[in-house]
This record gives C-alpha cells, structure tokens and sequence, in this order.
C-alpha cells in the first residue's frame, strides 16, 4: 500500500504534464482500436451480406459492379433492366445448379425508407436455405411474402388483406411472413415474378438474376462461360467472391495508410511516456535517494517507476478505447459515405478481446518505454542525492 501511494503522488505533484502523457496514451489507444475494429467490422459485415444473398454470382445489366452488388443487397430502383429470356441461356451454362430471376423496385413514399418490392420465384427459396416462413410462398397474383421487420411495423398477420404500399387501390393477401434474418430481406416485400413485372409495368423484364453453383470451386469457368454465352454482351456477369477481395483490397490499402498514422502516434506517445518519467526522476532525485537511505533498495525505486508507468498506461489506454469506441459510429457513418460498398446494419461492435488486447500492447509499449527512467531511479546514489539534486 506504501509504494501504491507514493506512485499516486505524482498525479498530484504535476497533474497537467501526468494528464498530459496519459492524452498520448489515449490517443494512441483509440487510433489502434478504431483501426483494428473498424477493419474487422467491416470484413465480417460484408462478407455476412454476401453470404445471405445466397448466390456466389450475381448477374445484372451493365454498370459498376459494386452498385449492382449494393442495389441488389439494399434494395433500389434500377436505371437498366435485363430481358426476361436471359435466364434460360444462364440456366444451360454447365456448373450452374440455381438461377433465379428476380424484379426489384423501391417505391419512394413520404415515409423515410423507401418500400422495396422483389418479383421473384419458389426457386428462391432454394437459393436461401435459411428461410423459414410462416405461412406459405406466395401461390398466386394476389399474394405476398412479407419480411418480419416491415410486418412487424404495419402490424400485419399471415392471411390479411392489404393495400400494397405505394400503390392506392392495389391489394394483396399475406401469405406468409419471413422470420427474421437481421438483415435486407427482413424489410422486403416479395411477390410472383409475373404479378411484380405486371405491376410495375416491366413485362418480361428482370433487374438481377442470382445464381448457384454445383462446385463454388469451378466459379471462374462458369463466369467465362456465362460471359462467352450468346447474352453475354447484354449482361453483366459478377462473382461475388471476387468483388469481395476487391472490396478489402481498397479496404487494406487503406488501412496501411491509417496504420502508418496509429503506429506514429504509438511512437510518440511512448516517446512522451519516457520523457515525462525522466523528468519525473530528475524532479525527485532527493525524494528518491531519502528512500534508498531509509532502506529501499534500488529494485524498489525500479518497482516504484514502473508502477506509475503502468497507472498512466492503464489509465490512458482504458480512457483512449472507451472513447474510441463511443466515437465510431460518426467514423461508420462517414465511412458508408466514402466506401464502395457498406453493409446494411451496424458493423462496428464492442468486442472484449479486441479492447482486451489493445490495452495489453499499451502496457507492454509503456512498460517498455519506462524502463530507462526506471533504470535511473534504480541507480540513483543515496548519498549524493541528499546533497544535489541530478
């Protein structure tokens, strides 16, 4: 307990210049969390969208890649439309297992959110083996597949009647209500391919197909199939998996270029740390050699420096994440703006381990940066300290 308040001291004996060292810690801290969270978030949040569309290729009209990606994800209006007789030539195309037609339209109402309607067929169940419906797929013109969330908020039930959104007069009957998938689809509504072209007077048109494949290993031959077929030229053909690594390319270039800022500020904080300790031992050679003279010996004053090294490590480090974190959901929110492609939901989560290890590599870094100060306390002579000051 002796050695714990001689160490809590020193925030009392020069609290800015402690308060200002433990800033450096925090910063460097919070630059390392955001960092590795964000990257790790948006990894994971990305690769969980892809993997719930269910389709390792998404084909599309001609256009960017990633907005097509985005828009089939999210739910949009499309600019262009693909011919309905497409899907028969993607369906021939050997490695192929399941190819679905799918009709998307978002209907901007005065509510916030737009509704996003999807034409599509039973198929598509196949393509989502993590569906599970109560109720039925929709049998006829009239019928509806809710999501749970927009189900949910309009208080529909399976076996209702109501007036599609957006469209005054036109009515449906629920005929089943999608249980909750935490994403895209849960606020969707999805009706017979033929009902939704009709209905949004897009016969015999579609804005994406999703396809299957037997061996997800074979993806690169069956895109250059699809791409040589005779509609090749009229679509846009996209591996998933493919825009995926294209997406943490941009991601990583970007981290490397953050990571050089992090691993600045890591250094100058530990540069800080240590030149605040030397002070500190210089401020207290007569402090330090009235202890050796009473019987502390040159092992406690190292222990005495490393313990206030670790006080403001700890302090710095826990202050530095926990503001991090209460921080990046304005990072997430300007990242959705810069990136080509962002998940649907939140991807930045508090993760213990994460904070856990951050807060380890700040004790480590400043334990090392302490250990030189340490190292001159620990040799500081008691009889020509309790003459001079060093």
């Amino acid at each position: 307990m002796t050695w714990w308040k001689l160490s809590i001291k020193e925030w009392r004996r020069r609290p800015l210049r402690t308060l200002v060292t433990a800033a450096g810690i925090a910063l460097a801290a919070g630059s390392v969390y955001s960092l590795l969270c964000f990257e790790r978030g948006y990894r994971q949040g990305v690769a969980g969208e892809l993997d719930r569309l269910g389709a390792q290729i998404l084909v599309a009209p001609k256009g960017c890649p990633y907005d097509a990606a985005s828009m089939a994800l999210h739910g949009a209006s499309w600019p262009c439309y693909l011919k309905e007789s497409y899907i028969k030539e993607v369906r021939t195309v050997p490695g192929v297992a399941t190819a679905t037609p799918v009709l998307m339209a978002a209907i901007y109402t005065d509510e916030s959110t737009p509704t996003v309607y999807l034409g599509i067929e039973p198929d598509m169940v196949a393509l989502k083996p993590e569906w599970r419906l109560e109720g039925h797929f929709p049998r006829q013109a009239d019928e509806l597949l809710a999501g749970s969330e927009i189900a949910f908020h309009r208080g529909w039930h399976v076996g209702d009647q109501i007036t599609l959104p957006g469209h005054n007069g036109q009515t449906a009957q629920i005929s089943g209500i999608l249980n909750p998938t935490h994403g895209a689809d849960d606020t969707f509504l999805f009706l017979p391919l033929s009902a939704a072209q009709r209905l949004f007077h897009h016969e015999h048109q579609l804005t994406h197909i999703l396809v299957r494949l037997n061996d997800p290993n074979q993806l690169d031959d069956t895109v250059r199939q699809l791409r040589g077929c005779d509609a090749g030229l009229g679509m846009n053909v996209i591996p998933l998996a493919h825009v995926f690594h294209t997406i943490q390319s941009i991601v990583n270039s970007t981290r490397s270029v953050l990571g050089c800022v992090a691993l600045l500020a890591v250094l100058l904080a530990a540069a800080g740390l240590s030149n605040a300790l030397l002070m500190a031992v210089s401020e207290r050679t007569t402090e330090i050699g009235t202890l050796r003279a009473i019987g502390a010996s040159a092992r406690d004053m190292f222990g005495l420096l490393w313990l206030e090294t670790l006080q403001v490590c700890l302090v710095g480090g826990v202050i530095g994440i926990v503001g991090a974190f209460a921080g990046l959901r304005g990072l997430e929110s300007l990242a959705r703006m810069q990136l080509p492609f962002a998940p649907t939901g939140a991807f930045v989560h508090w993760q213990w381990w994460l904070a856990a290890n951050c807060l380890g590599g700040v004790v480590m870094l400043g334990s090392l940066a302490g250990l030189v100060p340490a190292w001159r306390a620990a040799r500081v002579a008691p009889a020509r300290a309790m003459r001079t000051e060093i």
